[in-house]
């Protein structure tokens, strides 16, 4: 089959991606006069792990007068069990505060208490230091950006999936890409920013929006750019039903005294396994207790519940606002499981967001560093404005610097034909394929690992997943996700294995204590000439030291 004929669109910034972090470059790019171009393979601010948020960002400064951007900064590190790029967390820290400002200039409406945001306490923080959007919903966020951007002369490009990034002498040119009704892009770029998100969907249980597939991840380890921390994926502990695609905010829930999570045996889990309350726990911690109630469950219901039975009307009635209006039931009891919530992992960058290839950044959840083995409540959004602001500004100043960038036209080329070699009516379905691989991680490489289970996982997937189907573009689409989802397994097997240690979010039944001799290091990927490569390098210790 033929893909229909190229079309060559031009800009100064490239942003692939149509979530928060992508919004915010974009508009950051564009406020430094930069021609910004946002391609997206879904419709931008929507179907994004942005827009599914409960729209809370950790920021010092707006609660207790005693934090400050060095105790977020110290308790990032802390939470990220020292495996953090230290330089990038006090960036973040630094910055986050004054983006609550220009969110509000671009109308966003923060859930307020007596003229000022209001302000929560997440556990893992020193202080309250959290706000929120008024409707705890990410779409009071997202959506006030998507209006800004169009706005100030954005460019957005929908149902574009981007196959291949484009570069030249070392140094980014631009991008390949495809759109469901067979055509072909070569988008010619001074600057590339990536902000396409984790990978979590590569598990079968995930709250995850459905393009949340390791794309960004795949296209820099194309190029030979590194990536670390691919062992690391945070699991929220409850979300509700068995498959758990949908997050009871357990942070405000479990605050409330008369909320318990109980087994099958009707017992309080929390305090069965030695905690006195919620708040002394993270997210991995609750996660892998939930788990391990659900597989030992002794009377055989294989489930556990919070139950919300011993509460007042009135505090029932404020926790009912922390549920959309189609979920609130009126019941007193919600089964919840752990499902796949945020990828810690990703590509190498520096604490401004560049790659190691010229005028290539990358922003958000597709990037490794900010938060080490594990991330406090809060910190993605603070990443994804953080971090948005500082590399949108930087791209819309490089590229007023750079001339005319040539687009490799061979390079286009080659990339049109092997889209276009794809094509093939034999073998199984990309979906068949997918649903494969998300329930072999999820049942072999989730939340506890062991050694033999991961290898088996490891062994399916090199194996003989090369045959697909894909008669359509739509369907080629999904092989390439697919051929992402499985390279980005990869690393969390190959990964998983070589820790071994049990560290933040990566919990192994065979080493379950944490090795600071051995493991305060990061475990980097790169393709190399025979093919891909782990090396386990130290971590910098410049602002906080291990404890």
């Amino acid at each position: 089959m033929k893909l229909k004929p190229e079309e060559t669109p031009e800009c100064d910034v490239l942003i692939i991606g149509g979530g928060g972090a992508g919004l915010r470059s974009a508009i950051a790019a564009r406020l430094n006069n930069a021609n910004v171009l946002m391609a997206s393979k879904s419709r931008i601010g929507h179907s994004t792990n942005t827009y599914i948020s409960k729209a809370v960002i950790a920021a010092s400064g707006w609660g207790d007068p005693g934090d400050n951007e060095n105790v977020h900064t110290t308790d990032t590190i802390r939470g990220g069990r020292f495996l953090n790029d230290q330089a990038m967390v006090a960036r973040i820290a630094e910055r986050v505060s004054s983006e609550i400002d220009f969110l509000k200039e671009c109308g966003v409406n923060w859930g307020m208490e007596e003229g000022r945001p209001r302000v929560l306490k997440l556990p893992g923080h020193k202080h309250p230091r959290h706000v929120h959007g008024e409707n705890w919903t990410g779409s009071d966020l997202i959506l006030p950006l998507r209006r800004r951007a169009k706005e100030i002369g954005v460019h957005f490009r929908e149902h574009v999936f981007i196959t291949r990034l484009l570069a030249s002498e070392g140094r980014i040119t631009g991008a390949a890409g495809i759109t469901p009704d067979g055509s072909f892009l070569a988008i010619k770029a001074k600057i590339v920013i990536l902000a396409t998100g984790g990978y979590a969907q590569i598990f079968l249980n995930t709250n995850n929006a459905a393009g949340i597939t390791g794309d960004g991840h795949a296209l820099c380890y194309d190029l030979g750019i590194s990536l670390k921390d691919m062992e690391f994926v945070q699991f929220y502990p409850t979300a509700m039903g068995r498959r758990g695609s949908r997050l009871l905010l357990y942070e405000k829930m479990l605050a409330q005294k008369g909320v318990v999570l109980k087994n099958g045996a009707g017992e309080d889990i929390i305090r069965k396994n030695g905690f006195a309350d919620s708040t002394s726990m993270t997210r991995d911690q609750l996660a892998q207790l939930i788990i391990k109630e659900i597989r030992n469950d002794s009377a055989g219901k294989q489930s556990v519940i919070m139950d919300i039975g011993s509460l007042s009307e009135e505090k029932a009635g404020q926790l009912k606002q922390l549920l959309p209006p189609a979920w609130w039931k009126g019941q007193k009891a919600y089964e919840v499981a752990p499902t796949a919530h945020f990828c810690m992992g990703g590509v190498v960058t520096d604490q401004w967001g560049e790659t190691s290839l010229g005028g290539l950044f990358a922003v958000g959840e597709v990037t490794g560093g900010a938060h080490g083995a594990n991330r406090l409540g809060g910190n993605a959004l603070a990443e994804v404005f953080a971090m948005g602001s500082l590399v949108g500004t930087k791209a819309g100043e490089l590229a007023a610097k750079i001339g005319t960038t040539p687009l490799v036209q061979e390079e286009a080329d080659s990339e049109k034909l092997r889209l276009e070699e794809a094509f093939s009516d034999q073998g199984p379905s990309p979906k068949e394929l997918i649903r494969e691989l998300k329930t072999l991680m999820w049942n072999k490489v989730g939340i506890i690992r062991e050694k033999n289970e991961v290898e088996e996982a490891l062994g399916v997937i090199r194996g003989n997943w090369d045959r697909a189907s894909a008669a359509t573009p739509a369907d080629l689409i999904r092989l390439s996700e697919f051929r992402n989802m499985r390279l980005v397994a990869e690393m969390v097997c190959k990964a998983a294995l070589k820790r071994t240690e049990s560290r933040g979010s990566h919990f192994r039944t065979d080493y379950p204590g944490e090795d600071n001799d051995l493991w305060l290091k990061n475990i980097v990927f790169r393709k190399g000439d025979a093919g891909m490569e782990a090396e386990a390098e130290p971590v910098h210790h410049d602002l906080v030291e291990p404890s």
